[in-house]
């Protein structure tokens, strides 16, 4: 039987425009109107917003390269329900952290390779004892 991957959650305040539903909902989904609204976006967002968004990226991305689908990414924003309630249990403000399994936080870290050890520890934790 096989277990499900364990979960990676991305949390931070991130723009709008990486959620699934930002301002665009509201607008007609044309080139012009898009790109002005991500425009719109980029000069109205603070820099550690925009940072987060960059950690977030980069993070997902080393992520799907190491493990690929032997893990679930899952991106929140602290401005979310789910998100502020994950802020609140994990004590992480307005900053960014990696939440790996609902058990190790690393809060605004950079050493991808305590989260690397984290993420091996939850996957080695879910395969079934031969």
């Amino acid at each position: 039987m096989l277990s499900r991957p364990p979960r990676i959650q991305l949390l931070g305040l991130l723009p709008a425009i990486l959620k699934p539903c930002g301002p665009a909902c509201a607008q007609p989904f044309t080139n012009v109107s898009v790109e002005a609204l991500k425009e719109e976006e980029r000069r109205e967002t603070p820099t550690f917003v925009r940072e987060n968004a960059e950690r977030a990226h980069g993070l997902a991305e080393q992520l799907i390269k190491d493990y690929g689908p032997r893990i679930r990414i899952e991106v929140v924003g602290l401005d979310s329900p789910r998100g502020v309630w994950l802020g609140i249990r994990h004590g992480i403000g307005k900053g960014f952290a990696v939440i790996v399994d609902g058990k190790d936080v690393f809060r605004n870290s950079d050493d991808y390779d305590s989260v690397k050890q984290a993420v091996d520890s939850a996957i080695l934790a879910r395969e079934p004892l031969t």
